[in-house]
């Protein structure tokens, strides 16, 4: 039987329909498909630079440990050399409960009351060194000490405010060190009235900063320890800078907990 012409316009009509139709879902269910890939490998991607992320912050954090160890042997050996043995006696328990510090089993993250307590012992040993050359004060807000911080960020800013700061002056110095909170951000500023970072040392710091390229200076390793660290661990507004002073040098912590898992 003939099909009349206007069911054979039909048939042709749902057959072209049915076909864009059955075209449609294919190229949508492929879209789906390929958007499920593209998350998965989104997924993978983002748990691959958090362990980067964590390796980076760990070798960076091992890398301050033989630095300090290196530094406290000298004071025991100094100690010795001027004849003040029951000094150096003292410094070598006092080194033995710093080193159970670094040792300790535990994340890259402390308290700022368990930094606090660390950089107490450091200055403590510190004045076994230095004698009435040195004084320090430390006052930090309670709301400050249970927040998180990476392991020895302090204690190298208070060591190069001690050695390039308060030794080079026959009269010694004074370190201040304050620590308080606010709006979601950090600040901890470590300040001596001492020789002063020097202009060359400062500029070649904010480059690096920038570039992370230090040319042919000799940056010291515990500022870019301590800058590499904050940076990975809490982000691009967290970092340490440093400011030179009529008198003297700060170096201020800022660590923005906005938005971060701590």
């Amino acid at each position: 039987m003939l099909l009349s012409l206007n069911l054979f316009t039909l048939v042709i009509v749902l057959g072209i329909v049915g076909g864009i139709i059955g075209l449609t879902t294919i190229v949508v269910i492929l879209i789906t498909e390929k958007e499920i890939d593209y998350l998965e490998v989104e997924k993978k991607r983002a748990e691959l630079e958090v362990l980067l992320k964590e390796s980076k912050f760990l070798q960076l954090s091992s890398q301050i440990r033989p630095h300090f160890l290196f530094n406290a042997l000298n004071i025991i050996s100094t100690l010795i050399r001027i004849d003040k043995k029951r000094e150096a006696e003292q410094a070598t328990y006092a080194i033995a409960s710093l080193m159970r510090y670094h040792l300790k089993e535990a994340g890259p993250l402390v308290t700022v009351r368990e930094e606090l307590e660390y950089v107490k012992h450091y200055l403590t040993l510190q004045e076994l060194r230095f004698g009435t050359r040195l004084t320090w004060h430390i006052r930090a807000n309670d709301d400050v000490l249970e927040l998180p911080i990476p392991l020895l960020t302090i204690q190298p800013l208070v060591e190069n405010a001690c050695i390039h700061g308060v030794e080079p002056q026959i009269t010694g110095g004074t370190i201040a060190l304050t620590a308080t909170y606010g709006q979601g951000v950090l600040q901890i500023a470590v300040a001596d009235n001492g020789a002063g970072i020097s202009e060359r040392v400062l500029e070649e710091f904010e480059h690096w900063k920038v570039t992370y390229h230090s040319g042919e200076g000799k940056l010291r390793i515990g500022l870019k320890n301590v800058h590499s660290r904050l940076v990975h661990h809490f982000g691009k507004e967290s970092g340490l800078s440093i400011t030179r002073l009529m008198a003297g040098t700060v170096s201020q912590i800022k660590i923005e907990y906005r938005g971060v898992e701590a």
